[in-house]
């Protein structure tokens, strides 16, 4: 009977032991040594723990640097966590888009995964040549702006008008160079849907739950720390015919139709961008730059806009936008307003 009572105790201890293990399996930190390339400048960390992100931020332009490049550090985890895809200190980058994928598994087993980027002085696929497959709502593939959806920092409202097999963002060739073309233009349902790429991600519960009010879909902003002087890329554009608005017959019912009424004057394009230092609820906006034209551009036409500061503080974190409607949000604009956009480059001193 005493051996019973002793295995019973023992079987008990185990199996409390095993429920008391943890399920955290976060990244606390992660502390760079060294790099492969001693001319890298590393500057800061920041561990984005609501989307499981890691970013490193590197004072430099990645794009004028030989891959692979390797970083030395010192991953700090969860009490009990430990990595499943680390051998070593070690994380290899083969180029500078790349995201590395490091699996966390917690004391109690249970995994999640966790993506490291490398933030440079450059935004990732600013020429817009990397473009994925995606799924639609109507489950019909369209191209997305990207490598993939979990490593491109570009994003379009393609998701939102997917349902309707129309994607007003898309990629065009010119030889072997990819633009991306953002298009406005119509549904069965929408007299007016204005394409948009911007840094930042498409919120599709956000669209569902508020589609009277577009910018409900866009969350805004990438991390980024570092001060451009402004930024450069090339354009052309050409208007649509129509200028309108559109007016929601009923304001909280997007089904409930539109009324249309053609309006004076012309559509405009809007590439605008926006510098901010975001603590917890509090931002802070240091500098914003905007550009509005309905010029009919035939030609890639190379422009630069210069950002206006109004704080000596860095930023953590950047946004561009590029529509091919500026009143879109408002259902302004004119259908088959086609705005093109290529080789985007932040300026320094």
């Amino acid at each position: 009977m005493k051996k019973v009572l002793i295995l019973l105790a023992l079987f008990t201890f185990i199996i409390s032991c095993s429920e008391d293990k943890s399920s955290n399996a976060e990244i606390l930190e992660i502390s760079v040594n060294s790099f492969s390339n001693s001319d890298l400048i590393f500057e800061n960390t920041f561990v984005d723990t609501e989307n499981n992100k890691v970013y490193l931020f590197i004072n430099n332009n990645l794009n004028d640097f030989t891959f692979p490049i390797s970083i030395n550090a010192n991953v700090k985890l969860s009490p009990g966590a430990k990595t499943k895809s680390l051998s070593s200190d070690e994380i290899s980058f083969s180029k500078a888009d790349e995201v590395k994928l490091l699996e966390v598994e917690a004391e109690d087993g249970s995994l999640k995964n966790w993506y490291v980027y490398l933030v440079h002085q450059q935004i990732q696929n600013s020429d817009f040549e990397d473009w994925f497959d995606n799924q639609g709502m109507n489950s019909k593939i369209y191209k997305e702006i990207g490598a993939s959806s979990i490593s491109s920092v570009w994003a379009t409202a393609n998701m939102g008008t997917s349902i309707y097999d129309v994607h007003c963002t898309q990629p065009i060739m010119d030889g072997t160079n990819t633009m991306v073309e953002i298009v406005t233009g119509e549904t069965t349902s929408l007299p007016i849907t204005t394409g948009t790429i911007f840094t930042g991600l498409f919120n599709v519960a956000g669209a569902i739950s508020n589609p009277t009010d577009p910018e409900k879909a866009t969350v805004f902003g990438t991390p980024f720390i570092f001060r451009p002087k402004g930024f450069k890329f090339k354009f052309k554009y050409q208007a649509g015919e129509r200028y309108i608005q559109a007016t929601l017959n009923n304001p909280s019912n997007i089904f409930g139709g539109f009324s249309v009424t053609d309006i004076s004057g012309e559509d405009q394009c809007s590439i605008y961008a926006y510098l901010e230092i975001r603590d917890g609820d509090q931002i802070t906006e240091i500098a914003r730059v905007k550009m509005e034209s309905g010029t009919t551009v035939n030609s890639l036409t190379e422009t630069e806009l210069i950002f206006p500061y109004n704080s000596n503080l860095n930023p953590t974190h950047l946004t561009i936008v590029f529509s091919s409607s500026t009143g879109g949000a408002e259902w302004r604009g004119a259908v088959g307003s086609t705005l093109v956009i290529d080789d985007l480059e932040l300026i320094y001193e």
